[in-house]
């Protein structure tokens, strides 16, 4: 045997790790889909790399049988990595019998080289002698082939193009859904999808520069390996640092589609009462707006409101939100114009203050603040408004 130990040691444990993870995800409980289809990725990759090993061109005479193995297999990667974003996105749903299709002209190829994997050792010896005279492991053979595998190279660049895009549209329009924005809050869901979609590009274009634009690619399978490799790696270090980012319990509910639980009895008595509460810290807010006038402070803001009434800000905003269906800077814009509307009441009011002192005076920041909370509440500007009331 012409490889050497270290070498052969070093594939070998590569693709261990591959099958090991494998195994562990495809037969995993309580694992979504998704989890199963990364798990036949890790599978594939593991035999992936052991068998570019025993094809390079120093050990594939003794190794016969891995030849044209590997060549179908490349046909399985593009909708595989579709379809884990795919199942990603839509957790809950079960495996689709229509996905198979995706795998046609894998089976296509498989059929194609059948009779040179039935044919025996010496016959399969006889042919690889005859791929390294020509120098090209993508010579055609006429005695095994139906199509020149340049097509095939081809064909497989064409499903990686149009994989890739229906990746990438998937994740914008996933990634758009105000639903789904809890995934994203902590960056690591959506660091993942684009480190995912970074490796696809990357091997679009090693096939594309590789066995498209030049021929470098003739003769070596390895640059391809390593950039499986890379990405195996990549996805073991995101599970490492979420284990349990593909459990059925922690994603599903989380994800859009998954059907909310329904609350207990105590879980409703219990919203019930704190609705309660937020209600009547919303009516103290509002009593307190009317005693104090605090509102006219150009500098209030909810933290500042609950560090003078003694209230966490966050209820604060709660509890607007649940009595009046708007946030706190719109209630309390509401109120600066109200306040507007009152002196509007007072002779000449309007004669004597320009624009700009009647949104200081109302506890309007600056002039554009104003304009943008006025139109917003009014449908119009303060000058239109004003003029309106004065005619």
């Amino acid at each position: 045997m012409s490889y050497s130990p270290g070498s052969l040691y070093a594939f070998s444990l590569v693709s261990s790790l591959c099958v090991l993870f494998g195994v562990n995800f495809l037969f995993r409980k309580g694992n979504l889909v998704v989890a199963k289809v990364l798990a036949i990725q890790f599978l594939l990759l593991g035999y992936l790399v052991v068998a570019a090993f025993f094809l390079l061109p120093e050990n594939i005479i003794q190794t016969p049988y891995f030849f044209r193995t590997l060549a179908p297999l490349f046909y399985a990667l593009p909708p595989l990595n579709f379809l884990f974003m795919w199942y990603l996105f839509h957790p809950m749903a079960k495996f689709k019998r229509i996905h198979l299709l995706f795998f046609i002209p894998l089976i296509i190829q498989l059929i194609e080289n059948t009779p040179f994997y039935l044919s025996s050792k010496q016959t399969k010896i006889e042919e690889i002698k005859w791929m390294l005279a020509q120098g090209d492991y993508f010579a055609f053979s006429e005695r095994f082939m139906w199509f020149d595998p340049i097509y095939h190279v081809y064909a497989k660049f064409a499903m990686y193009l149009i994989f890739y895009l229906a990746m990438v549209y998937y994740y914008i329009r996933f990634r758009r859904a105000k639903e789904n924005q809890i995934l994203f809050q902590k960056g690591i869901f959506h660091f993942w999808i684009i480190g995912v979609l970074l490796f696809r590009i990357s091997t679009l274009y090693y096939i594309w520069h590789t066995f498209i634009f030049t021929d470098n690619g003739k003769t070596s399978f390895l640059p391809v390996d390593y950039l499986l490799i890379a990405e195996f790696v990549f996805h073991l270090f995101y599970l490492a640092v979420n284990p349990k980012l593909l459990d059925v319990k922690i994603l599903a509910e989380q994800l859009k589609g998954a059907e909310p639980q329904p609350k207990t009895e105590q879980e409703l008595i219990r919203s019930e009462k704190e609705d309660e509460r937020l209600l009547a810290l919303a009516d103290k807010i509002e009593a307190y707006f009317k005693t104090t006038e605090v509102f006219l402070n150009s500098q209030l803001s909810a933290e500042l409101l609950g560090s003078l009434t003694g209230h966490p800000h966050r209820m604060i905003g709660q509890a607007i939100k649940l009595k009046h269906n708007i946030s706190f800077r719109d209630f309390l814009n509401n109120y600066r114009i109200a306040y507007i509307e009152e002196q509007m009441a007072k002779p000449d009011f309007l004669a004597k203050s320009s624009i700009e002192a009647i949104a200081e005076a109302s506890g309007f920041g600056s002039r554009q603040s104003f304009y943008t909370a006025f139109r917003k509440a009014k449908g119009c500007t303060p000058k239109e408004y004003f003029n309106s009331k004065i005619g």
